[in-house]
């Protein structure tokens, strides 16, 4: 389990909750957040996260992920800034909230 901010993110459970509340991710948006969180601050580039969800890099993998991000973005709501994007690089967990 992960506890960011107001965010938590459940692996066993597959949930995700922002200040108690449900979040509903997709299966793919759900583990992008967790391979992000996972990382505890460090940057995940788009090739390792890319190779995480589809287990290649396809050429199209950036524009991907980022409608992917957008979407769980969306969702979170007040929380979204939990991911931080880290330009020409990939994405980690927002630094004032890695454990």
């Amino acid at each position: 389990m992960i506890h960011a901010g107001d965010l938590v993110i459940d692996r066993e459970r597959f949930l995700v909750t922002a200040h108690g509340h449900p979040v509903r991710l997709t299966f793919l948006e759900f583990n992008a957040l967790w391979a992000i969180a996972e990382q505890d601050g460090r940057v995940i580039s788009y090739e390792q996260l890319a190779e995480s969800l589809w287990g290649d890099t396809t050429p199209d993998a950036r524009r991907r992920l980022a409608v992917i991000v957008s979407r769980i973005r969306a969702k979170l709501g007040d929380q979204a800034d939990v991911i931080d994007t880290v330009t020409r690089v990939g994405y980690r967990l927002a630094p004032s909230l890695a454990a």
